[in-house]
């Protein structure tokens, strides 16, 4: 967490809306307090970014907030600049595109940057569709491993497939994943052609948008229904 009498500033860990044109709050009144004095934030992508940190009634003007993208080439060099205002005593804010700041996104090595030089980190309370995923899949909540993306080679694919397969058969583990969203339609194919009929799918679809939609079934069930089109749509996949 750091050292809270430090004369450096805290780094905030800000949680924001996954559904990007929604209108609702998403961080409580406390959070938006401690948040509003803020000028300097670390992104992944500015114009996103801009468009939740309007929401958050900073005091100062969209147009005064400085920005720095972050993404996974950013390099420690790169890191300590973006940084220096905390070095200064000045406190920032880190946030990714949607959800959960860190998770599946290249904010885990700022805070890591942060931890090594005794920066307070002050995580807030938000959406995060990993974990709601879950929360709605009915599956082992207890054991469960995120993987990120499964490897595009159809043939590396089948292997973590089997390797997913004896994790779930063995302990019951909850195997998560995502895929880039234009070929969601192609992994669900692959995964409904491939994998044992009694193993368990469910897809959390568009979590927090009017468009919602999670369903949870056998891969036996799969194969007699229509597959639902996901192109292009935020998709969380978790096996059980």
């Amino acid at each position: 967490m750091g050292n809270k009498n430090s004369p450096y500033g805290t780094l905030f860990l800000i949680p924001t809306s996954l559904d990007q044109d929604a209108g609702q709050e998403f961080l409580i009144h406390e959070q938006k307090r401690q948040l509003a004095h803020l000028s300097h934030f670390i992104v992944e992508n500015e114009k996103p970014a801009r468009k939740m940190l309007k929401k958050l009634g900073l005091e100062k003007s969209l147009q005064e907030l400085i920005l720095f993208p972050n993404t996974q080439k950013t390099d420690q060099l790169a890191i300590k600049a973006m940084l220096a205002p905390i070095f200064n005593g000045e406190s920032m804010g880190l946030l990714s595109d949607s959800g959960t700041p860190c998770i599946a996104d290249p904010g885990n090595k700022i805070v890591a940057y942060a931890h090594l030089h005794h920066i307070c980190i002050k995580p807030l309370v938000g959406p995060s569709s990993i974990i709601l995923s879950l929360m709605s899949s009915g599956f082992n909540g207890q054991n469960f491993r995120f993987i990120g993306y499964l490897p595009k080679d159809k043939t590396e694919r089948n292997e973590r497939l089997v390797s997913m397969q004896k994790a779930i058969r063995n302990t019951k583990e909850t195997q998560i994943f995502i895929e880039t969203p234009y070929r969601n339609n192609d992994l669900l194919a692959d995964l409904v052609k491939t994998l044992e009929s009694d193993i368990m799918l469910s897809l959390s679809i568009d979590l927090t948008t009017p468009s919602e939609q999670i369903i949870s079934q056998s891969i036996d069930a799969w194969r007699k229904r229509v597959l639902p089109d996901i192109n292009k749509k935020l998709c969380i996949f978790l096996l059980n």
